[in-house]
């Protein structure tokens, strides 16, 4: 009973500076020139009809799909990539380090006009952005973790008999869980940004596609309503992938005391 008031209560807190956002958003609106600000009550009026009516669900389906595409690969890719190079290959990671981390500072806005030139602008090349986007922190935190790995475990288990698999399965992959998540939750919070950025800036579907789409009409309560809406989709994916890395963080802790 504690726990859960003890919840409530907190829900209760946070929601404070949230309602005070939208009370200020609301008097704020409705005191300046009409068409310069949507009130919140007209763009989530707009968002609930523009929901009612399908085509919300259906671009938000488009981009998720994009995202899903793109952010998979870049585990498929990443993750063994990073375990090879931080565990078995130290000789080509040492190598291929500057390379890769040059990669990584390449700013991906800058190169979503060349990734559009080579893939147009359909669901290749935002599949392309988001796999580009979303690989150097699921590899760089896995190459962190299995390079961060215990050798003293390594070395019991091999006088054990441990086979190769066996180390990877029953030592590098539960040691080092905690930092493939740090990297994915990093991961698919900047792929939902990119792919939102990539739609903006070139598009036909798709949630950044809706959002311009209603700039370009001027339809001030579906432009703010739409904004709203991603706003709460990136806190929701935000807030899951958190709540994983927390619990295999707690996993990590707790294999640690033992």
């Amino acid at each position: 009973m504690n726990t859960t008031a003890g919840y409530l209560k907190k829900i209760g807190v946070g929601s404070i500076p949230v309602l005070l956002f939208f009370i200020f958003w609301e008097a704020g609106a409705r005191m300046i020139p009409e068409g310069v600000i949507s009130p919140p009550s007209d763009a989530i009026a707009a968002i609930f009809k523009s929901a009612s009516s399908g085509i919300l669900w259906e671009q938000t389906l488009i981009s998720l799909y994009r995202v899903l595409l793109g952010f998979g690969l870049s585990l498929i890719v990443g993750i063994p990539l990073g375990f090879l190079l931080g565990t078995f290959f130290n000789s080509a990671e040492k190598a291929l380090l500057p390379f890769l981390r040059a990669c990584e500072k390449l700013n991906p806005f800058a190169i979503i006009p060349i990734f559009m030139i080579f893939f147009g602008i359909g669901t290749a090349e935002k599949v392309v952005v988001i796999f580009w986007s979303a690989l150097w922190p699921v590899l760089f935190n896995t190459m962190s973790g299995a390079k961060d790995i215990d050798y003293n475990l390594l070395r019991a288990a091999r006088s054990m008999g441990s086979t190769r698999r066996e180390l990877f399965t029953k030592v590098i992959l539960p040691y080092t869980t905690p930092n493939i998540f740090t990297g994915i939750e990093f991961a698919a919070q900047l792929s939902f940004f990119m792919i939102v950025a990539s739609e903006v800036i070139g598009a036909s579907t798709g949630l950044g596609w809706y959002y311009i789409n209603s700039t370009a009409r001027y339809d001030l309560p579906l432009m703010y309503g739409i904004v709203l809406f991603i706003t709460v989709l990136g806190v929701i994916i935000n807030r899951l992938f958190a709540r994983l890395k927390k619990h295999f963080l707690v996993w990590k802790e707790a294999a640690q005391l033992h």
